[in-house]
């Protein structure tokens, strides 16, 4: 199983010039220009030659340089990489490497003026024609970590240096979603290698790109160096040099900053029990800020799973829903730094979101009730309900060797007993809990994800071929009528026809409850406000912007 949510919480971009609305035909969805960037702050008491650095503190850089395979620090990889359109907040979008784009009148062909000038930190050009075959060669190899998106290009190609055209299969009404997840990758690093040689490539030359920044250094669980590439398309960044320290705990991280080894936080580095503590310490700024990442309790749904035939019966999922408290979950493990949530996209991405869901309450009594009414009796006086079979409901509950997740899972597992159904909490290292699947082999999951800002993806998790190894899904949900509806909110175009299938989605999975939504926690980071001001914070995460608007003295 993987996941967006570590350290690939919100995935955002970094950017900063003032870039061209896009263009085009009549029909072309218009990209939004972006607002004019704040000046950049003056490096303090330094001279105006004096090379600019950032020290970041995270308790996790990523697990590869080859973006092929990894599935962390999208942060960074927005640093290095280019993408045709990219992030400019939740659900909104600007023109990236396409300075703009136009689609035809029946929504199959796409056409996208491509930047000139581009070139990839090896010195090679990136003009239409390299864009065109690096979206073919995703597609040819299979990237599983964004060919996905491309699931319905039929035909990509460039008519000159500066245009490139795709031919759909069927329209979409998201393509500027799609597209900004996707990175535009040379020929020159990975023309020559098969499958298998780009699976096991670990080479610092993986993350060659167009971005703003160059991989120079990585040491793995220690540091991270970046440097500003001097010939970006936009301009050369402020900031000259990027170092991401990698640290054992939050708390480490929190003590880093309070004593000056680091600038800012990366995202999920602040644990809410410092939260006062640093916006109480001098010259800390601590921005709290909307997101996309939810939390949730997974119930094992594959047909082929090992969990016991109770936990398909929907009066247990019920009297689960009913025993958890939520709120206790916000108040307690995030200190009122989240809000409790019930369908599986959360108010942060706008009309997307189903209002008219009704969260299921904590109420002891009326879990027990469900119960009672289904035929679960505690006939051993154990205080555990028992099963028709004579089974009791008693299952494998699992979550990462977290201090925040096992206080979560605690709070869970108490409310559970309450109803009559024991869960007791069992931690383990991620890729411990990873190894759990594609085979399936558990009840219930503590888990999250930092979702993508179109709802796409929050539906795709709960797809059939989601399933297979080297998928998203880790439910192992699986509904014909589930997987109708998905493949027709693909090929919508129009946004409130659209959005009415993704609510009726969101709510045949509340019913169904492959997952008990839990909390929408907010994305919290600091950084030191006596070295960088006007951080950037409207996307959710301040190294969206920092990067190339903000600087500092070297060390």
């Amino acid at each position: 199983m993987k996941h967006k949510l570590t350290i690939l919480l919100t995935l955002m971009m970094a950017t900063v010039l003032i870039l061209s609305a896009c263009g085009g035909g009549q029909e072309a969805p218009e990209a939004p220009a972006p607002a004019e960037p704040e000046a950049p702050a003056e490096p303090a008491d330094a001279p105006a030659d004096e090379p600019v650095t950032l020290d970041v503190g995270t308790t996790y850089i990523w697990d590869t340089a080859n973006p092929t395979f990894g599935w962390y620090g999208y942060t960074i990889r927005y640093m290095i990489y280019d993408t045709l359109v990219e992030e400019m907040g939740i659900s909104d979008f600007q023109p990236g490497l396409a300075e703009s784009w136009d689609v035809s009148d029946d929504g199959l062909v796409w056409t996208f003026k491509i930047r000139e000038g581009v070139k990839f930190h090896d010195g090679t050009v990136c003009d239409a024609n390299a864009v065109a075959w690096s979206l073919n060669w995703t597609l040819e190899q299979d990237v599983e970590t964004f060919a996905f998106y491309l699931y319905n290009f039929e035909e990509i190609v460039a008519l000159d240096d500066t245009t490139l055209q795709v031919t759909l299969s069927s329209p979409v009404g998201n393509m500027e979603y799609l597209l900004m997840y996707v990175w535009i990758m040379p020929e020159s690093v990975w023309g020559e290698m098969d499958y298998d040689a780009m699976m096991e490539f670990e080479d610092l030359s993986a993350a060659i790109g167009t971005g703003p920044y160059i991989l120079k250094e990585w040491s793995e669980g220690e540091y991270l160096i970046l440097e500003a590439n001097k010939d970006y398309w936009r301009t050369t960044p402020v900031i000259d040099q990027i170092i991401y320290h990698e640290y054992a705990t939050e708390d480490a991280v929190v003590q880093a900053l309070l004593a000056g080894e680091i600038d800012v936080t990366d995202t999920d580095s602040i644990p809410a029990t410092a939260i006062q503590t640093l916006q109480d310490a001098d010259n800390v700024e601590v921005p709290i800020m909307g997101s996309t990442t939810i939390d949730e309790l997974i119930i094992n749904s594959h047909e082929n799973g090992s969990q016991p035939a109770s936990l398909w019966d929907p009066a247990v999922r019920l009297a689960m829903a009913y025993g958890i408290d939520k709120q206790q979950i916000v108040t307690v493990a995030y200190l009122g730094y989240a809000d409790a949530l019930g369908p599986v996209v959360p108010a942060s991405m706008g009309d997307w979101h189903n209002s008219d869901i009704v969260d299921i309450p904590f109420d002891v009594a009326a879990g027990n009730k469900v119960l009672d009414d289904a035929g679960y009796v505690d006939s051993d006086g154990d205080g555990i309900r028992e099963y028709s079979d004579g089974s009791p409901l008693e299952y494998r509950f699992y979550g990462t060797d977290d201090s925040t997740v096992a206080r979560i899972m605690e709070i869970i597992a108490d409310g559970l007993e309450q109803v009559g159904i024991s869960a007791p909490p069992t931690l383990m290292d991620e890729d411990s809990l990873i190894a759990l699947y594609p085979a399936f082999d558990f009840d219930l999951v503590y888990w999250g994800w930092g979702l993508d800002p179109d709802p796409d993806f929050a539906m795709l998790i709960f797809t059939c071929d989601q399933r297979e190894e080297g998928g998203w899904s880790d439910s192992g949900y699986c509904d014909e009528t589930f997987e109708e509806k998905y493949v027709e909110q693909g090929i919508t175009v129009d946004h409130e026809a659209r959005r009415a299938l993704i609510w009726e989605m969101q709510e045949q999975l509340f019913n169904d409850r492959p997952y008990i939504l839990l909390t929408n926690a907010k994305n919290i980071q600091a950084y030191r406000s006596d070295l960088f001001t006007g951080f950037g914070t409207a996307t959710g995460d301040i190294l969206w912007k920092a990067a190339l608007l903000q600087g500092k003295p070297a060390r």
